[in-house]
């Protein structure tokens, strides 16, 4: 084992930008009663309409990205009749997640790392008319596969068979562009922990006036859903608010802002491509449609299901911390999450890493 290693955070889990946080720390805390920590959070509120281009209501909420999930979904009438897309390990989350609240779901099943698009169009309103739904539920990102569902596809079907859209955008919102509106979703949940660069704990969901009308049944006292819309048109927060995540928060969509959505979303799949193209072309097998694949996640499969050697041997020579895979199949693939923090020369050090360790295990990564 190597000593002195300089630790690289490549997991796909919550995003380290521990750096950038630190400017926060100074700053005077704020009782989350007064006029000024309104005023932030009416900035943060707005600022994340902008940067989902939507009009809907915003609703912040202290929580991980899967309670914000539930706080969403439990509050639909129990009689629900919701269809899940479930394409992979973060799908069937939201498949368990709507059993647990609701008598009536149903899974659209897609084979792992099979993307929710176009071809499967006819074949999904067919399904959602025989089950009479009035909810569909999607990932946008399926973090265990790395590919990209169409949301947008959702949000047609949905107004086609007259049924309430809900999207998970945890993993996806600040690696690729947001466009509710356009897509026609009613609600949509994210976390700001992983490519919005934030402290945990913070969480939110974009809900339209469809899917407010729907969600109201009292399920839990602390996931109120009703009284969570009421302080956010307030610009309050509901429990114990988390002011160093709101502050970076309201700094990260400002910077956005001042690049310009087009160019930071280009140099964040510029880099993911550089990579995917290094690495690929030194043996190194990328799991996934490349059309459907995400600026922020890559999924290498693995020919002889050993996984958790190479995490030893990443971490134990490199310094390197990356996850292995979700599901079924764990020890058959690796999970790498490049956030926009990371730097290029960054990329550079894992990727020569990765063909260093492929070669010295024999290539037992399937070429």
């Amino acid at each position: 084992m190597v000593t002195d290693l300089i630790y690289r955070n490549f997991s796909p889990g919550a995003a380290d930008a521990r750096s950038s946080w630190e400017k926060f720390f100074t700053k005077p805390y704020l009782y989350p009663r007064d006029a000024e920590f309104s005023s932030l959070i009416r900035d943060v509120s707005v600022g994340l309409q902008e940067f989902c281009q939507t009009d809907a209501s915003v609703l912040l909420l202290s929580t991980a990205g899967t309670g914000a999930v539930e706080c969403a979904i439990a509050a639909l009438p129990g009689d629900t009749k919701a269809v899940v897309i479930h394409n992979g390990y973060f799908g069937e989350r939201l498949f368990d997640v709507a059993r647990y609240h609701l008598r009536n779901v149903s899974a659209f099943e897609l084979p792992f790392g099979e993307p929710f698009s176009i071809i499967h169009s006819d074949k999904f309103i067919k399904f959602a008319n025989g089950q009479n739904a009035d909810v569909l539920i999607c990932t946008h990102l399926e973090t265990s596969s790395g590919v990209l569902n169409d949301v947008a596809l959702l949000g047609d079907v949905g107004k086609s068979v007259k049924a309430i859209t809900i999207v998970d955008g945890i993993s996806s919102i600040g690696s690729v562009e947001c466009r509710l509106k356009d897509w026609g979703i009613n609600c949509f949940i994210a976390s700001t922990y992983k490519s919005l660069l934030c402290p945990p704990g913070l969480s939110f969901i974009v809900a339209d006036s469809r899917f407010i009308a729907k969600a109201h049944r009292k399920w839990s006292y602390f996931f109120d859903m009703e009284r969570l819309i009421s302080v956010s048109m307030k610009s309050q927060y509901l429990w114990s608010p988390n002011p160093l995540a709101l502050h970076c928060l309201k700094q990260v969509l400002n910077d956005i802002n001042k690049e310009g959505q087009d160019e930071y979303f280009g140099k964040l799949q510029e880099k993911a491509l550089n990579f995917r193209n290094k690495i690929s072309q030194g043996g190194l097998k990328i799991f996934g449609n490349p059309a459907f694949l995400s600026p922020c996640f890559t999924i290498l499969q693995l020919a002889d299901n050993n996984a958790s050697n190479w995490l030893s041997f990443l971490k134990e020579n490199y310094g390197i911390v990356i996850g292995k895979g979700l599901g079924n199949d764990p020890e058959k693939y690796l999970r790498i999450g490049h956030y926009p923090n990371i730097a290029a020369e960054d990329f550079d050090f894992l990727a020569d890493a990765l063909l260093t360790v492929y070669r010295e295990l024999k290539g037992n990564i399937r070429a």
